[in-house]
């Protein structure tokens, strides 16, 4: 946990109090070995980082905050990725959340194995911790909102992405490398789609193509969707970061 998230209702006069039981009382006990007077990373979902003092470990966890400064902005990159298996889920959602992405959809595709979609790891509450702790790894308050589709072309359809966004469906022959259309120093909205392992079909990366996305690659290797999800986010926060 390299950041205390809060939910704003979790927050009275400047203090908080999260009861012995909860998970992140239990962490800054049993793994920080928080103490009273200690200082913590602290932010609000959504919202401010700053600092937390510790009050009081036991029974309950009771914290004064110091978050100074404004909400962070959303971040720019939205993120589709094919369901992967189940064992590999968790960590393909916390590893989004920790890069910081504005959301994430699970998607179904031909290649996806239906069985995917009866995991408990997809129920909203399993997701939704997942994106916690992702986001306490990466230390970034921004929870992206996460859903599900069990049909790939309804929710082609009626999807909306922002305006102007550089729109990348990764495959393992894409047509250009990543490098080729995300230009070193560029900044602005970005939505990326991940397939599933072994690719997407050719019907899918045309219906991608009819919505304005181009065909990247990485390079040689053929990667697992989780592993080409971490791999393809911390290549674009590099091209970003590299003079332009």
């Amino acid at each position: 946990m390299n950041l205390l998230l809060l939910d704003p209702a979790e927050v009275t006069g400047g203090e908080a109090v999260l009861p012995g039981g909860d998970r992140r009382a239990r962490h800054l006990r049993e793994v920080l070995r928080a103490s009273v007077g200690q200082r913590l990373r602290a932010g609000l979902v959504r919202g401010a980082i700053g600092e937390a003092e510790v009050l009081s470990v036991a029974p309950d966890v009771r914290l004064r905050l110091a978050l100074a400064g404004p909400a962070a902005p959303p971040p720019s990159i939205e993120l589709v990725s094919a369901v992967p298996r189940p064992k590999a889920l968790s960590r393909l959602v916390q590893t989004a959340a920790a890069f910081g992405v504005a959301r994430i959809d699970l998607v179904n595709a031909w290649r996806v194995d239906r069985s995917y979609f009866e995991s408990p790891r997809l129920a909203p509450a399993a997701l939704a911790a997942d994106v916690r702790l992702g986001c306490e790894q990466g230390g970034t308050t921004w929870v992206p909102d996460i859903a599900v589709h069990r049909l790939l072309m309804p929710f082609l359809a009626a999807a909306r992405w922002p305006a102007g966004a550089t729109r990348l469906v990764a495959h393992p022959r894409g047509e250009s490398f990543v490098e080729e259309v995300v230009a070193p120093g560029r900044t602005g909205a970005i939505a990326l789609a991940v397939g599933p392992e072994g690719g997407w079909i050719d019907r899918e990366l045309a219906s991608w193509g009819e919505l304005g996305f181009r065909a990247v690659r990485l390079g040689a290797a053929v990667l697992r969707t989780d592993t080409a999800v971490a791999a393809l986010l911390a290549q674009i926060d590099l091209l970003r970061r590299l003079p332009g």
